[in-house]
């Protein structure tokens, strides 16, 4: 995530009008600065792997997700201060447009709800996509960001997302909600699981985050206030308490959520063998569009994935398993998607492992390569960040 992203993700369901303010500018994290960073500032480069997410569907009864999320919040108390009243005002000044909006988010929301409850996570966390994209999957921002959580490239590769263009994972919900939730333990787990450092280590970067916290008691501290953070990261705050206050208190605002029938609710649905996903969607009468939305992978390969389960509305599902049954859908076969790096041109294959010390441009001049040859082999720009350890596709001899 890109350092001091500036301008507004304005969103399509948006109209032209002051909801259009609620799109965020983002200060993005994994793109403080080409130098390595110091040790005492690392994470760890391979996150830890969480446990398998339970299915939604396992967890029944299930409250209504607006009880969930009321009962899940972390700041149980609405303070409008200055700041969060004028992101309350941006995002709902009329509230019935507001709910709208957020109609045909629900049935993500609470599946993201469903995700952070299994890892102890504040319910909050159900609003970061409202503020990054507002659960649009296709969304695209400044810097590279790209679906619903708004993953920058390296974030995506760290946590084991693939692809580029029409293949890449960040598109996905259920793959890049994995990456997202695990970034976002790591940064409770970093960060004294204290809520609005977890939340401004999304925003800003754990690195830079760590670094401007240094010699402060992380779980006791309650403002960002004098840390040197841009402001973005303060303002990020303010619009996830801002939405808590909207969503967790509907009647103070003369808020009318949106209900999810159970029925509705996402669960995840596993095909015996690949099947193609418009197929299936004709077959158990789900619009192609609504399932490529909550399943990009599958149609980007054109079949489904045994081992990576689609996302389906509970009703949906029991007749895609008829269907399956009956024997109505064939097996295909997987189309491939596009690889998530350009392979380096053919030669030596050499490779380089960041050190102390190392940036992109003293890595370009010992292995006597052009500093732009060196970034597109690996994906990367002059924003990103070298970790120590870090293995890069280099050429020349040395």
């Amino acid at each position: 995530m890109n350092l001091m992203r500036s301008g507004r993700l304005l969103l399509a369901v948006f109209t032209m009008t002051a909801i259009a303010a609620c799109g965020v500018t983002q200060t993005r994290p994994d793109a403080v600065s080409s130098v390595a960073a110091p040790a005492a500032l690392e994470l760890p480069e391979a996150p830890p792997v969480q446990p398998p997410m339970p299915d939604p569907a396992s967890l029944s009864p299930a409250p209504d997700v607006w009880q969930r999320f009321a009962r899940e919040r972390h700041w149980q108390q609405c303070e409008v201060t200055p700041g969060v009243e004028r992101w309350i005002k941006l995002y709902a000044s009329k509230p019935q447009r507001f709910a709208d909006t957020l109609a045909p988010a629900v049935p993500l929301m609470d599946y993201v709800l469903t995700r952070a409850e299994a890892l102890d996570l504040p319910g909050e966390t159900m609003l970061i996509p409202i503020i990054e994209s507002y659960y649009r999957p296709d969304a695209r921002g400044p810097g590279g960001a790209l679906g619903m959580w708004q993953l920058m490239p390296d974030t995506g590769r760290r946590f084991g997302l693939n692809g580029s263009g029409k293949g890449d994972d960040r598109l996905d919900v259920r793959r890049s909600t994995d990456a997202a939730m695990r970034l976002l333990k790591l940064n409770a787990e970093a960060f004294s699981n204290n809520p609005k450092l977890m939340f401004a280590a999304y925003n800003a970067g754990a690195y830079r985050l760590r670094k401007a916290l240094t010699g402060r008691d992380m779980s006791t501290l309650k403002s960002l206030d004098g840390l040197g953070l841009p402001r973005t990261t303060r303002e990020y705050i303010d619009k996830v308490k801002a939405l808590g206050c909207l969503i967790g208190e509907p009647e103070r605002f003369a808020l009318a959520l949106p209900p999810l029938p159970q029925d509705a609710r996402l669960v995840e649905f596993s095909a015996p063998f690949p099947v193609d996903p418009n197929a299936l969607s004709a077959r158990a009468g789900v619009a192609a569009s609504d399932l490529k939305r909550w399943n990009h992978h599958a149609f980007a390969r054109s079949a489904t994935d045994a081992s990576a389960p689609l996302l389906m509305p509970t009703a949906v599902s029991a007749a895609a398993a008829r269907a399956i049954s009956e024997g109505a859908l064939t097996a295909v076969e997987p189309k491939a998607v596009a690889s998530a790096v350009a392979a380096p041109p053919s030669g030596n294959g050499r490779v380089h492992r960041v050190a102390s010390g190392d940036s992109l441009w003293t890595i370009s001049k010992r292995y006597r390569v052009r500093l732009a040859d060196l970034m597109r082999w690996n994906d990367l720009s002059k924003k990103s960040v070298l970790r120590i350890g870090q293995t890069l596709k280099v050429q020349g001899n040395s």
